[in-house]
């Protein structure tokens, strides 16, 4: 049987507050979403909770999935980072590690953070041998340029031909943007849109440099900006003018980048750029909004179709946090790992505590028991398997701190 049902929560759809709701599912699909009474066999209510689309992380590179950072910036642009990153110790361990493990490790890092769909900027012919087996969706539907100055990386076959073949599939064409400080890298936007690849199709990721000029096209031509604070205040000391951003209209959503330059998971992500925001500008940055940039706005950025929304329909793709402060939205910008309750991807409960193990045993989705900053936990996969290669390939016991996990 596939159809089931949770009760009792406030959802956030994300645009309306509904309180004491009923969600349905049936399949990979919401079926209904309201206050009336549960009528499926197997249910369960949960209490003093939010439920939220599942997020979707606008940034990341799951090969890059590691730790500690590494960085001694601020950099004039991502080149010299890069070179600093290949040229670590701790590059060289983790080159131990199989891409498979990598990508695994990167797939539970997101999961355990209510990410049920992440954005790996990355070749298709890297990626693509990994999709079906991580615990978490990845969007492979896009097309891609490592970034837009002469010394990118010679991701796909040019930004003028990937952008073309991005409007043709009606698929994101992404690509890193202005990130950096030099001449050139300054120039990335006016580059992009002399190339005819400045469009509602196109995802700018960073945006250091960008001018109010820029921004103003952007806005214009439609683009989204994926923002990735905490890598850039990292490697750059300094971040994308984020609220001109805003203010202006630019559809925005949020990155973690990979743990080796940015924040460690999506939840720390979003408490970070809300405290960056009041420091910069002395004001604040609403929990609605950054709920949205991590639902509505990447689903619309990434043309998600059915996702982002609690809506008759829709993928049922979401998230319940534990109810920590009186806003909902709040509870879910400040959850930390162990708020995390309920992860349920395309239907399929696929992480969360303990006590909802029955609706995985109802469902028969096979889990792992495990602890969880602190908290007995359940999950699917065998992510003890992951992190057991990984000590053996590294030839000790490594910790990663996105990843507080203990085995029982």
């Amino acid at each position: 049987m596939s159809k089931w049902g949770i009760t009792g929560v406030t959802t956030l759809t994300p645009d309306n507050k509904i309180t004491n709701s009923t969600l349905i599912i049936n399949g990979d699909r919401i079926e209904k979403v309201s206050k009336e009474k549960i009528n499926t066999q197997i249910s369960v209510t949960v209490d003093n909770a939010v439920l939220t689309p599942g997020l979707i992380n606008g940034h990341d590179h799951l090969l890059g999935n590691y730790y500690p950072k590494v960085g001694n910036g601020p950099y004039e642009n991502w080149l010299p980072w890069d070179n600093d990153l290949k040229s670590a110790p701790v590059y060289a361990e983790r080159q131990q590690i199989e891409n498979r493990d990598l990508y695994l490790l990167g797939g539970y890092r997101n999961l355990i953070s209510g990410v049920t769909n992440i954005s790996d900027l990355i070749p298709h012919f890297v990626q693509d041998p990994f999709l079906k087996i991580l615990p978490t969706k990845v969007i492979s539907n896009f097309t891609m340029a490592h970034s837009v100055a002469s010394f990118a990386l010679p991701w796909g076959d040019g930004i003028e031909k990937e952008h073309e073949l991005a409007l043709k599939n009606d698929i994101p064409f992404v690509t890193h943007c202005s990130e950096g400080f030099d001449p050139e890298t300054r120039q990335d936007v006016q580059t992009l849109d002399r190339k005819g690849a400045l469009s509602s199709h196109s995802v700018l990721v960073h945006g250091l440099a960008f001018s109010e000029e820029d921004i103003k096209m952007i806005k214009d031509r439609g683009a989204s900006v994926v923002w990735c604070a905490d890598s850039n205040m990292f490697m750059y000391n300094k971040t994308t003018n984020i609220k001109y951003l805003l203010d202006t209209g630019v559809n925005v959503c949020i990155g973690t980048d990979s743990p080796m330059s940015g924040g460690q998971n999506l939840l720390y992500e979003m408490k970070f750029d809300r405290e960056l925001y009041k420091k910069l500008y002395h004001k604040s940055l609403s929990e609605e909004l950054i709920v949205k940039m991590v639902t509505t706005n990447a689903a619309k950025a990434f043309r998600l179709k059915n996702s982002g929304h609690i809506k008759p329909g829709f993928i049922a793709d979401f998230v319940i946090f534990a109810e920590t402060k009186n806003n909902p939205y709040d509870s879910v910008v400040s959850a930390h790992l162990k708020d995390v309750l309920l992860v349920v991807i395309d239907g399929k409960p696929a992480y969360g505590d303990k006590k909802y193990a029955t609706i995985f045993e109802a469902l028969k989705v096979k889990y792992q028991n495990l602890i969880v900053d602190g908290v007995e936990k359940i999950i699917i996969g065998d992510l003890k398997g992951v992190t057991d290669r990984i000590n053996r390939a590294v030839g000790f016991q490594k910790k990663f701190p996105f990843l507080p996990v203990e085995f029982k």
